[in-house]
């Protein structure tokens, strides 16, 4: 008999894998968990047939709508001879008219728009995190399409070459230790000429150095850029970010075969993380895959004879553009990726610094055997590629200690090339995060900037997969053993204290602007649910400070737009109570956080709030992207339009509050959406973070 979803036990239904139907079955044994079978889910409601007549009148209606557009509706299955009416067809559009439409008009053609997009009686079945983004974003940036017009001169936006020097310095500073996708030696020759003679720039070298701006002020502090530039941090993303649309589609980046237009389309991407939609900007970068495919980076160059130097500037830009690529994908929920659907061999780039590449070398630099200014981007793939099913594994002859035998790159690692039996070396969580804290981490030197950043940042990942691993496990603390549940409590302090560390060390401020999107959600996770039962002794003690401490240094709590207060603002609230409850039986009475002070404030305004309407944490604007895209449809016009604005009379100045820390742009209306007060980690499919087949094959293989 066939496997179904009805016979599978609980933890192979969510592995999806195969079950053998024993009690317990092999996979359960295997991952020493309880072996659990959960009734079948209730089927979907089905879809109301339509009856005769309302398919009659739906069928008029939509050839009313033909012959109001001049499409010729008859049957055309007595034709004997096709019929060439392009011509016709053309010369019978009817022109674009932008005039007002009239009541009815408008009224028709929302009844048409709603006959179209179906019946009102299907429900919406999204995930929940969608209707999220519904809430949080609200901008409607059209491009790349909303870019009418030939294409625009933009010299005159360049800021001073002064400041050209200065953001570069930035850049240089505060972008370029993390991304590594620029020669550094061989751009600044570019920049250094640029500088003057702007109006003779390549499209390519100006749409890049448009990029730099943006990413750079992207990096920057409010205060930073106010001292700086003597211009709001605000004004600037919106002038260079409408700037850098234009600029792009000036070089014609989708179809561009110059490296450093993509180049600069993967530093847009980046600078725009922060306030876009993760299923738009998802979508943003699948343009960028396939234009890294087109362009073949997915295969390793050196196998085309390609130069040494080239070679590894497209490892380089792969490697970077897979993983905003994959955080992108964990994001939005999706299994696809760029790793994925490439069948991808590019090689890891090499341990070297930019010194040692050269335009004219004919033989690869021999890579280092410490740590380079490639450290952070070699962990950051490593990580990448920890959960990856083994056909996207390295190459099982790699060294386990590659900077003793040359570097992280220094022998062949070749990806999706490699036969289905080939294995990883190393078996379990356990030993691949031995793996990274004895070929990485422990070289770190937490005195040097970027490496305490690696440090930090690859603490966060390893303790990150230690938490989700428990989580796709799909058992609660309850079944655990208290060793066991304590090491695990630990793991996700451990996890927040290490992202603390970012925030509370001036040193590492210029690197910030990376973490973004790399809040330790996960911990959060676990905490708000452990919490709730772990009310006293030092973890839980441990656990508050290290939530309330994160809060102030990312600046959460100033304005409580962050997944953390949306997702577990309630949870917190209930986890403190019961922790207040069980300290005062012992007599103790605790000093309430700020945290949960403006909690508590925020809720209670929001239930005696008696206008439906108004916010429940008022922010300072609306939350549009600034240069959205019709800023790119046509500068000139815009100039002329908007004066002198604050953005310096190219662009108004934008709509949207750009606070340094901002991950989600609102709460508004999230309440209803957790109501609960709690989203337990069963609720959520981790399996985006660790795959099926990862580390070994832990839950099984894949049906």
């Amino acid at each position: 008999m066939s496997l179904t979803r009805g016979h599978s036990c609980a933890l192979c239904q969510q592995r999806k894998v195969r079950c053998d139907q024993q009690k317990p079955c092999t996979n359960c044994i295997r991952a020493h968990v309880e072996c659990k079978t959960l009734p079948p889910q209730p089927t979907r409601r089905k879809k109301r047939k339509l009856q005769e007549d309302d398919l009659i009148e739906r069928l008029r209606r939509y050839e009313d709508l033909m012959r109001r557009n001049g499409v010729d509706f008859r049957s055309i299955h007595d034709e004997e001879e096709p019929r060439d009416e392009l011509g016709n067809a053309r010369t019978e559009v009817p022109k674009f008219s932008p005039g007002p439409d009239t009541p009815s008009e408008l009224s028709q053609r929302r009844g048409d728009d709603e006959l179209l997009h179906g019946s009102d009686e299907d429900e919406d079945e999204r995930p929940t995190i969608h209707h999220a983004f519904d809430t949080m974003f609200e901008n409607n940036d059209g491009f790349p399409f909303i870019v009418g017009g030939s294409p625009g001169r933009i010299t005159h936006l360049h800021p001073s070459p002064i400041q050209i020097f200065q953001l570069w310095q930035v850049y240089l500073n505060n972008v370029n230790p993390l991304l590594k996708i620029s020669h550094v030696p061989t751009l600044q020759n570019h920049i250094v000429g640029a500088g003057a003679d702007l109006p003779n720039l390549s499209k390519p070298l100006e749409a890049l150095m448009f990029s730099i701006y943006l990413i750079s002020v992207t990096s920057m502090t409010k205060e930073d850029v106010q001292s700086t530039f003597e211009k709001s941090k605000d004004a600037l993303l919106a002038k260079y970010h409408g700037a850098t649309q234009r600029a792009l589609v000036n070089a014609g980046f989708m179809r561009s075969s110059d490296l450093m237009t993509l180049q600069a389309y993967l530093l847009y991407l980046l600078s725009i993380g922060s306030y876009v939609d993760p299923r738009s900007l998802f979508c943003l970068i699948g343009i960028a895959v396939r234009v890294a495919t087109r362009l073949g980076l997915h295969r390793d160059g050196a196998q085309f004879g390609l130069s040494p130097f080239e070679t590894e500037q497209r490892r380089r830009i792969w490697w970077q553009l897979a993983i905003l690529d994959k955080r992108m994908a964990e994001m939005t929920g999706s299994a696809i990726t760029a790793l994925s659907s490439s069948k991808t061999d590019c090689r890891l780039p090499l341990n070297v610094n930019d010194t040692d590449l050269h335009k004219q070398s004919k033989e690869p630099p021999m890579p280092s055997a410490g740590p380079t200014e490639m450290l952070f981007c070699l962990t950051r793939v490593e990580l990448l590629i920890a959960a990856a099913p083994s056909s996207m594994r390295p190459d099982p002859s790699i060294s386990r200690d590659r900077y003793n035998n040359g570097g992280p790159a220094a022998a062949s690692s070749n990806y999706a090339s490699h036969k289905k039996s080939s294995q990883p070396s190393f078996h379990g969580l356990d030993d691949y995060c031995s793996y990274i804290e004895s070929t990485y981490l422990k070289h770190c030197d937490p005195k040097i900037p970027i490496q305490h950043f690696t440090l930090m940042t690859g603490r966060v990942s390893l303790y990150k997969l230690r938490v989700v691993d428990f989580m796709c496990r799909g058992i609660s603390t309850s079944e655990m053993s208290d060793k066991d549940r304590d090491e695990l409590s630990l793991v996700a302090i451990q996890m927040i204290e290490c992202d603390d560390v970012i925030y509370k060390t001036e040193s590492l401020r210029g690197y910030r602007w990376y973490t973004h999107y790399q809040a330790p959600m996960p911990a959060f996770v676990f905490l708000m649910n452990e919490l709730r039962q772990r009310t006293t002794g030092p973890l839980c003690e441990r656990a508050w400070r290290a939530i309330c401490s994160n809060h102030q240094n990312r600046g959460l709590d100033r304005n409580l737009r962050s997944p953390m207060h949306t997702v577990f603002g309630q949870a917190m609230l209930k986890a403190w109570d019961a922790r207040e409850k069980a300290e005062l039986q012992k007599g103790k009475i605790l000093e309430t956080p700020d945290l949960i002070t403006l909690l508590r404030r925020a809720y209670k305004s929001k239930i005696n709030e008696s206008d439906a309407q108004a916010p429940l944490v008022h922010s300072s604007g609306p939350k549009d992207i600034p240069g959205n895209g019709q800023f790119v449809t046509n500068v000139d016009t815009q100039t002329s339009r908007t004066g002198n604005s604050e953005g310096g009379g190219e662009f108004p100045a934008p709509r949207t509050t750009f606070d340094d820390n901002i991950l989600f742009p609102s709460l508004d209306g999230l309440s209803d959406m957790y109501g609960s007060g709690i989203m337990g980690y069963e609720d959520t499919d981790w399996s985006y973070s660790i795959p099926s087949g990862a580390f070994g094959g832990f839950f099984g293989d894949p049906v």
